[in-house]
């Protein structure tokens, strides 16, 4: 039997690295602001935005402004405050700024200020759908399309600046533990005790015959990588393969970015417009472009897997792969990992109905995710 484990952004998260969008963001604005001190022109844009000052009568007003209001340290030239806020304040000061933001770029920004957090590709679906709907919208899927291009690039750049050494020694072991049977759905407990060859329900009757454990031990283990950073390589065993189904930091060009939701209702319609511009995102085409995607179809199809979850959110933006682990008939465990807080509160609850989503069979979903009492936190 084997494990398939999905490594999402809160794996890297919880390594310490700097790898939410609102970092990222937040790096951006730095990189803007650091250029609108060293650009000679009252105007500095991109496709994301305008950044324009208005009083071209005073053109010292960028320099003015940022340390007259100690933003910026004149020694060592490091902000003393969260770019965005810096923004926000420029934003204010209507007399001699202007920014101006594309729709895309004005959505995640909202999604910020609103929720505190940002799912990019999220947002790029949803204006997608609604320029299907309103030809009126005010941008072209052209222009999404660059923008989102121009995030991911922006996106490859900004993780390359960040890095770990860090080793969770909790997490390789739960990665490489032996299978525990109580975890198995029972609509797949026979299956599975068939193909590892035991005759018992759970570890603890055999937990003092160490050569029936090992029966235990899951025959292949697959890392499948969500993320682009290498942080799960730093985690090997000798049974053990690394999948980056969305591509690496060091091959850019093959990085996945976009939407892969196709059981939402509105999916057809994309489909029946007949349009490749509408498509050029679609992460189901993108997978085709390397082997990826079909080694992970014949690791589901070789042997009954259970599922480990760390640090995926398993929102709608994969929801079409994930419904392919989660229903495959091979499925015969989905084990999540869960965030609890300082405060005792933790997100269970709320990672297993981003998990429900991605069935469309409830009884599929409620027979094989593994009851909190028997998960970990991570």
């Amino acid at each position: 039997m084997n494990r398939i484990v999905l490594i999402g952004n809160g794996f890297d998260l919880a390594h310490g690295l700097k790898t939410s969008y609102m970092d990222f963001i937040n790096w951006y604005w730095e990189q803007r602001l650091n250029a609108l001190l060293t650009e000679n022109s009252a105007i500095s844009e991109d496709c994301l935005c305008k950044l324009e000052i208005t009083n071209t009568k005073d053109c010292s007003s960028w320099f003015y402004f940022f340390f007259s209001h100690s933003y910026r340290d004149i020694l060592t030239k490091e902000w003393k405050y969260p770019p965005s806020d810096i923004i926000d304040r420029i934003k204010e000061n209507t007399d001699d700024f202007s920014v101006k933001c594309s729709k895309f770029f004005e959505t995640i920004l909202q999604s910020i200020e609103t929720r505190g957090w940002v799912d990019i590709e999220n947002d790029y679906y949803q204006l997608l759908k609604r320029s299907t709907e309103n030809s009126n919208c005010g941008y072209t899927v052209k222009e999404l399309n660059e923008q989102l291009g121009f995030v991911q690039g922006k996106l490859v750049e900004y993780l390359r600046t960040i890095g770990t050494n860090k080793y969770i020694k909790d997490l390789h072991n739960a990665m490489i533990d032996f299978l525990d049977p109580v975890d198995f759905s029972t609509e797949g407990r026979k299956m599975a005790m068939e193909n590892i060859g035991l005759d018992i329900t759970s570890l603890e009757e055999i937990q003092n015959n160490f050569e029936e454990q090992k029966k235990l031990r899951p025959e292949r283990i697959m890392l499948l990588s969500f993320n682009y950073t290498a942080t799960a390589k730093m985690y090997g065993n000798f049974n053990l393969d690394f999948n980056y189904i969305h591509g690496e930091l060091e091959h850019p060009e093959k990085i996945i970015f976009g939407y892969g939701d196709e059981l939402d209702k509105d999916y057809k319609d994309i489909l029946d417009r007949n349009d490749n511009e509408l498509l050029k995102n679609n992460k189901s085409s993108r997978y085709l472009l390397t082997r990826h995607y079909h080694i992970m179809l014949e690791f589901l199809k070789s042997a009954p897997f259970q599922v480990l979850i760390m640090g995926h959110s398993c929102g709608n933006s994969d929801r079409t792969l994930l419904n392919t682990v989660f229903e495959h008939e091979n499925c015969v465990s989905i084990k999540p990992f869960y965030h609890k807080w300082a405060d005792g509160s933790d997100n269970y609850l709320e990672l297993v109905q981003n998990i429900s989503r991605n069935f469309t069979n409830m009884r599929l979903f409620r027979d094989r995710v593994v009851n909190k009492e028997q998960c970990s936190t991570m």
